[in-house]
């Protein structure tokens, strides 16, 4: 609709910014109003990757969104979702994101990967621990009690077949003897490539994610924030994953959920030769690009959990076809 310079009356204004407005005759600007966009309420519906590309800051160069749920939006400031992703070079191999963007232009605001169903399995076992156990607050529940014991299913299904024996030295993947480097750091099987980290003179190990305990825990190498109880989804040699409730040192009531994603780097480690203590050479740092993924609502994980089932049931459903 054409508008006339209420000043002058000898131009029609122009539109410098939503809800600003200028006459190019006189000069003057004018405040108007701005008609607000209806926008659909996608949460919880299953949508084409090509909406979350569209609309979101995913670099098609690195990764493209085949399937995705929408947990949580308030527009113009946060977006959550739940992403079932391929690499552009392999279209066959799938894995979970969980995304946040924030701001009007939803740029990355967090991301938590999931590399395969068994880690799924995982993260699903302990969002439904938190939501059972704790109340709106992240407080645990009256009724009640945290174990640190490993949960039910997983008390006796560690056989300890992927533990390195340091007498017999046989590779974990095909038996064959391995050799032990010259800086003594780590074993190598001369056959298959296969590598074992030394800390310290004893071997680390990626524990099967089957086997993991999905037991509490307290023990994190967390910057900046105190943990209270967590859980961890993955742990191999150089990749930890955890989900924790996590609180500030100034303000300690106020707890919220965080997805965690340590790494470790072992080149240096491996190849330095001089000394280096595990505190050093084999230190956990968080993985960059991860940022804050954040659940601040505890209302938000039954939803996450509902969307996390429904991506599953996709993955699964691609993965035979």
């Amino acid at each position: 609709m054409v508008e006339i310079c209420p000043a002058c009356g000898e131009a029609e204004l122009t539109e410098l910014i939503p809800g600003v407005k200028s006459c190019p005759a006189c000069r003057k600007v004018f405040r108007t109003k701005v008609e607000k966009k209806k926008t659909q309420k996608i949460e919880g519906k299953i949508l084409d990757g090509e909406y979350f590309m569209k609309n979101t800051t995913l670099n098609p160069k690195y990764e493209i969104a085949d399937k995705g749920i929408t947990i949580f939006r308030e527009e113009n400031k946060l977006w959550f979702a739940v992403l079932l992703c391929h690499n552009p070079d392999f279209p066959t191999v799938k894995y979970v994101r969980l995304s946040w963007w924030k701001k009007s232009v939803n740029i990355h605001g967090g991301m938590f990967k999931i590399e395969n169903i068994d880690e799924l399995d995982n993260v699903l076992i302990a969002l439904n621990r938190f939501e059972e156990d704790f109340d709106d607050f992240f407080e645990v529940k009256s009724d009640k009690n945290i174990s640190y014991e490993p949960i039910p299913e997983r008390k006796d299904v560690d056989d300890g077949s992927y533990v390195f024996n340091l007498t017999k030295r046989k590779c974990p993947k095909c038996s064959w003897k391995m050799k032990k480097s010259k800086n003594r750091r780590y074993y190598e099987c001369e056959k298959c490539g296969e590598i074992i980290v030394l800390d310290d003179g004893h071997p680390i190990y990626d524990i099967p994610l089957r086997t993991l305990p999905l037991s509490y825990s307290t023990n994190y190498p967390i910057n900046f924030y105190l943990p209270n109880y967590g859980i961890t989804t993955r742990n191999t040699m150089g990749d930890w994953k955890a989900i924790v409730t996590i609180h500030s040192k100034e303000n300690p009531d106020k707890r919220w959920l965080r997805f965690y994603w340590w790494r470790r780097n072992f080149q240096h480690y491996m190849t330095s030769k001089y000394s280096l203590g595990s505190s050093q050479g084999l230190k956990w740092e968080t993985k960059k690009g991860v940022m804050s993924p954040n659940i601040h609502d505890k209302k938000l994980i039954a939803p996450l959990i509902k969307g996390l089932e429904e991506i599953k049931e996709i993955w699964i459903k691609s993965n035979n076809e």
